[in-house]
């Protein structure tokens, strides 16, 4: 599964994949454009906000999802462990910039934690609950992705000993928080 062309489609799919905006259509299927209220992000806490509960638990589920799948084959597959950035750059970019939606998405908090999940996954266990109570605690969707990506650092860095595995976690980290940063003002106000 080394060959070249494995890559090109591995990444056009990740692409084609992150273009998929799963707020925009759990959001439409209620009969909300998620785009038009609140923070006009179509991530799980403006759809929470704006649709509903159950909505943003399917948002936060399948937006994790679409990460996981940039990096969790690799554990299944015969790739390199290249694969695995490649596919976390190209999901992310589909997610930043979707096909599907203009070329307008999401700041992708829940996709780069689900794509953590493959290059730490013992850290990603250990981030999630402490994430989720923070951002329950706080209702700061931002910072509780810092917090979960910091603790998955830590974590996943003491548990697993990888050096590529911290790298990945610090570029996806560093990835989206320039998004969010640049999309949105977080840093002053909940999303």
């Amino acid at each position: 599964m080394n060959e070249p062309w494995f890559y090109v489609v591995w990444a056009i799919g990740a692409y084609l994949l992150g273009s998929v905006s799963i707020g925009d259509v759990v959001s439409r299927v209620s009969g909300v454009d998620i785009r038009k209220v609140g923070s006009g992000n179509p991530g799980t806490a403006n759809v929470y906000r704006q649709v509903g509960k159950k909505s943003a638990i399917a948002v936060f589920v399948l937006d994790l999802a679409k990460g996981a799948a940039a990096t969790v084959p690799l554990y299944f597959l015969d790739l390199s462990v290249w694969a695995g950035l490649l596919g976390t750059g190209a999901v992310l970019a589909g997610h930043f910039f979707p096909l599907f939606w203009g070329f307008k998405g999401g700041t992708g908090m829940m996709v780069g934690v689900g794509a953590t999940i493959g290059f730490l996954p013992l850290g990603a266990m250990i981030a999630v609950p402490f994430g989720a109570a923070y951002a329950m605690r706080t209702k700061d969707m931002a910072r509780a992705g810092v917090a979960f990506f910091l603790v998955t650092l830590i974590a996943g860095g003491l548990v697993h000993q990888s050096v590529f595995g911290a790298v990945a976690v610090v570029l996806i980290t560093l990835t989206v928080g320039v998004k969010s940063f640049l999309q949105y003002d977080h840093w002053r106000q909940p999303t």
